[in-house]
């Protein structure tokens, strides 16, 4: 049985540990379809799924994955639940009430808890403002974006995650904007009551995807500092993998006093017009030299996002046993 979350981290702080991978695109690889606005949430919102006396694909494929990536060596898994705001789950599906999205979340939460085992941390995964509207890779918001309720966005989703026992940290994922990073920065524990982490969408270059350098985020970091002792991680998902190394490091030099997560993608490029991969000529690098990298920068967390693949992860598990 797990210890809580946050015992763990302080009775092994030098402990690494680690995240599955690329769920979606995995599910993509095993044939299940995702094309729609829910993302990988999509199989769950069809009754069919639940019924277990009814032999369904889509829930087989999905506990097949969970099983490939915990065989690979993962111990924290996400929950499948990055684009299930209540405003796309109310624009995009029949549930219209917050007692249908909360008893929704909560079957989530139970299929995936059920899918591991009670050893293993359920990382509640929450997406950017981002994922409703395409913005997760250049943080475009709109003129408005430092007008944007963020906390009532998230609350529907944050207040379940908050409440659900199977969950035992909290992630906010893909944050591209300097003023939802504020916002989710700005909350105290009555907010968020649980272990948190941000992980940031990151330029090739410098910074969050909308411009913000790591400067202007350090000051950010430092405005409020202490505000909520539950954010126990900051670092980067959906990153480019050639460029992940040199991220983590900044945000190191800007969070000294914060443990990092890092997940990058495989290393291939996602065009956002034609939703397609493809590869990249930047130059390859294996995961143990950027697990040992990530280590030295005080990477407390490493797994991978889109691309990412359950031997991805056995490559993971296997650098990270041999620091």
């Amino acid at each position: 049985m797990r210890v809580p979350f946050r015992k763990f981290i302080d009775e092994h702080p030098n402990e690494i540990l680690v995240l599955d991978g690329g769920q979606g695109t995995e599910l993509e690889n095993r044939g299940v379809n995702i094309n729609s606005p829910l993302w990988s949430t999509i199989s769950f919102v069809n009754d069919k799924f639940w019924d277990e006396n009814i032999e369904n694909t889509e829930r087989k494929c999905i506990r097949e994955m969970f099983n490939d990536f915990k065989d690979a060596g993962a111990n924290v898994f996400s929950t499948l639940t990055y684009q299930t705001s209540f405003s796309s789950v109310s624009e995009n599906t029949d549930i219209k009430s917050l007692q249908e999205y909360h008893e929704l979340l909560r079957k989530i939460t139970g299929f995936c808890r059920r899918c591991i085992s009670d050893d293993d941390y359920l990382l509640g995964c929450i997406g950017a403002y981002a994922a409703s509207i395409g913005a997760e890779y250049d943080g475009n918001y709109g003129l408005f974006a430092g007008k944007i309720d963020y906390l009532k966005y998230f609350k529907p989703q944050l207040d379940e995650f908050n409440n659900d026992m199977n969950i035992d940290i909290i992630g906010f994922e893909t944050i591209p904007n300097k003023h939802e990073l504020e916002a989710i920065l700005s909350w105290d524990e009555d907010i968020i009551n649980r272990p948190f982490f941000i992980a940031l969408s990151l330029s090739d270059k410098n910074g969050l995807r909308d411009g913000t350098s790591f400067e202007e985020m350090g000051r950010l970091f430092a405005k409020y500092k202490g505000r909520n002792k539950n954010l126990v991680y900051v670092g980067g998902n959906c990153i480019s993998y050639a460029y992940s190394i040199d991220n983590i490091r900044k945000l190191h030099d800007i969070v000294p006093h914060l443990n990092l997560i890092a997940y990058p993608n495989s290393g291939e490029i996602y065009d956002q017009k034609s939703k397609q991969w493809s590869s990249t000529s930047a130059i390859k690098i294996s995961w143990e030299e950027v697990v040992n990298e990530y280590a030295d920068a005080g990477v407390k967390i490493i797994g991978g996002c889109c691309r990412t693949t359950p031997d991805d992860i056995k490559q993971i598990k296997k650098a990270v046993d041999a620091l």
